[in-house]
């Protein structure tokens, strides 16, 4: 399998609500044939909502009908619901009510031909302490066999420094839970990239691509603290070959096509350099 270079659903569309990332439910569509029109590999699926995902409202169909029209495949999606609708340190119902979403989730997925679920553990589901690990663990190992079973991996993106990470994915009894790596957002918490990645090698199935200040916000592809020039040394050392998902800031003065083809520049020119293939 070689590297192949995606973005996050919305990225292609205006902002939703003024947020910088949501699922584009009047736009979905039309990301697709933008996506194939500049060049990109994927679109890594945005699960925030029940309302009006087609993912999880029966409209799996039209899903696969883009896909294969356009030639862009979904391997992954960022399921971002489970940030508020969290795994651990809710109640015995709220958890089995999340379980159940999650469960449901990888179920049309294995339908679709999408092979990976993203649950971030960051912000409002940051792991704050060993319990929140630890109901993590033992809550997602109550559904694994299932997910198992729909060939179904679980990626974690979470904010620990890289020796915790490689614990808690250890604790893991299940082999199909794995790492999701952020550039950006470990540029932010002030990581080692070299570090990171020496550790994490092994774990890591998706990578989120992006640009971050120091204990700051997204900013755009190579105006922040992100030391890409390390990440992608450090990409070829580690053989990776999943997909780069493009995660960027909106860059004011461009419309979302123009901002994704820069960014995806960006991304080549890197892999080019490094004769990443």
């Amino acid at each position: 399998m070689t590297i192949k270079i995606g973005v996050m659903q919305g990225r292609l569309s205006s902002p939703i609500h003024d947020t910088i990332q949501a699922f584009p439910e009047n736009s979905w569509e039309q990301e697709f044939e933008l996506a194939q029109k500049i060049g990109l590999d994927s679109i890594e699926w945005i699960f925030d909502t029940y309302e009006k995902n087609p993912i999880m409202d029966n409209r799996l169909e039209k899903i696969k009908e883009r896909i294969s029209k356009y030639k862009i495949n979904v391997n992954s999606v960022c399921a971002d619901y489970f940030m508020v609708n969290n795994l651990f340190n809710e109640s015995d119902n709220n958890i089995n009510k999340n379980l159940e979403v999650l469960k449901k989730l990888a179920v049309n997925c294995n339908k679709i031909g999408i092979k990976m679920i993203d649950i971030p553990l960051v912000d409002n589901s940051s792991l704050k302490s060993e319990q929140n690990k630890k109901e993590l663990v033992d809550n997602l190992e109550r559904i694994l066999p299932e997910l198992q079973d729909l060939e179904i991996i679980i990626t974690l993106e979470t904010d620990l420094p890289p020796n915790q990470f490689i614990e808690l994915l250890n604790r893991f009894e299940n082999i199909s839970v794995y790492a999701n790596y952020d550039t950006g957002n470990s540029a932010s918490l002030g990581f080692n990239v070299n570090e990171e990645l020496e550790i994490l090698k092994n774990k890591i199935k998706n990578i989120h691509v992006k640009d971050r200040m120091l204990y700051g916000k997204t900013v755009p592809f190579g105006s922040g603290d992100t030391n890409f020039e390390d990440f992608f040394k450090m990409l070829k050392g580690i053989k990776y070959s999943g997909d780069l998902i493009i995660q960027g800031a909106r860059e004011e003065g461009l419309v979302p096509e123009e901002n994704c083809l820069k960014y995806l520049n960006f991304t080549k020119q890197y892999l080019d350099k490094h004769h990443i293939k």
